[in-house]
């Protein structure tokens, strides 16, 4: 199993805007439906002292094998869920991708 991390740092004024865009589209345009998908999740950054700010909303995606996510990559659900991004002066920076291979899990 992979997990992909999309990492999204978005300037404090537009939390709330950028939190009501991910609930109501991330996910919402086949991504469930594509082969190998397992789950998603959406993550807000929390203020916890003494730790300093923290600006990143996460995206999780867990996919059975980096195959599955490479093809849904190549998807049209891929295209179609990526043709509005957020505007640019909610950002940062750049939005980064990370991937990871699963070697322990428990719950």
């Amino acid at each position: 199993m992979i997990v992909v991390m999309t990492k999204f740092p978005i300037k404090k004024e537009y939390f709330k805007d950028f939190e009501e865009r991910a609930k109501s589209q991330f996910g919402e345009k086949g991504l469930t439906k594509q082969e190998g998908f397992i789950k998603m999740n959406i993550l807000k950054p929390m203020l916890i002292p003494p730790n300093p700010e923290n600006n990143l909303f996460i995206i999780e995606t867990y996919w059975k094998d980096l195959e599955s996510f490479k093809k849904y990559t190549e998807s049209p659900a891929f295209a179609e869920a990526h043709k509005n991004p957020p505007p640019q002066e909610w950002f940062t920076g750049r939005p980064t991708v990370d991937v990871f291979e699963v070697i322990k899990e428990k719950s």
